[in-house]
């Protein structure tokens, strides 16, 4: 082999060795995780008190129920 080939398969090795080793990774992960995590159950609720108002108005307006 040459040198470049064996300089280039070197570096190759090494670049692979610190992103097989780096626990930076995992921690971003986990934060992006709970990032989605917390936009999802922002977007139940924003729906879920749409929702619910809705509900209400519906049974009282079947049940005859006045409003308190």
């Amino acid at each position: 082999m040459s040198r470049f080939m064996v300089s280039m398969s070197s570096r190759l090795a090494a670049w692979r060795s610190d992103l097989e080793g780096e626990d930076g990774f995992q921690t971003a992960e986990a934060i992006g995780i709970a990032a989605v995590g917390l936009i999802v159950l922002a977007a139940i609720v924003v729906v879920l008190e749409a929702l619910g108002v809705d509900v209400i108005e519906w049974f009282r307006s079947r049940f005859g129920v006045p409003e308190s």
